[in-house]
């Protein structure tokens, strides 16, 4: 058999296994480091001016907070009581805020809880199907002092 070659490499069960494991432990850890939806969500509702005002002892606030589960803290939230941390009163009151929360996005004010599905649709994070808007909203909500 002249100008035949075998490069064939036998390979042990242990290199076999070895990269099995790899193959599984990178598609894990790009699993882990990915964002989720709701860090997703949150960063692009900043990113495109929408606001959450609310107040720091609404229990409809904390409601809407827990939601986005880890990513609260990437919310574009305005405090507008001025007993809280980093409050905007004056931004409150100039764009009218009557309670909390309240969203503000494109320019419409939407009172009370909103779910994440209703928030990706009015941003245009998510696009909406067939259907309408969920009409889920609003699921509470504190008038302002």
């Amino acid at each position: 058999m002249a100008g035949r070659y075998n490069f064939a490499v036998p390979l042990r069960m242990s290199t076999v296994f070895a990269i099995a494991l790899t193959s599984c432990l990178s598609l894990a850890i790009e699993q882990l480091i990915a964002p989720s939806y709701e860090s997703q969500l949150a960063e692009y509702l900043s990113r495109t001016g929408a606001k959450m005002y609310g107040a720091y002892w609404c229990p409809h606030c904390a409601r809407q907070k827990q939601l986005f589960g880890n990513a609260a803290q990437q919310i574009p939230y305005i405090e507008c009581d001025a007993r809280g941390v980093n409050a905007r009163v004056d931004l409150c009151n100039t764009v009218g805020i009557s309670a909390y929360p309240t969203w503000v996005i494109n320019g419409e004010y939407y009172l009370g809880v909103q779910s994440l599905r209703r928030l990706a649709i009015m941003s245009g994070f998510e696009q909406a199907d067939e259907q309408a808007i969920p009409s889920d909203g609003p699921g509470g909500f504190s008038p302002a002092p």
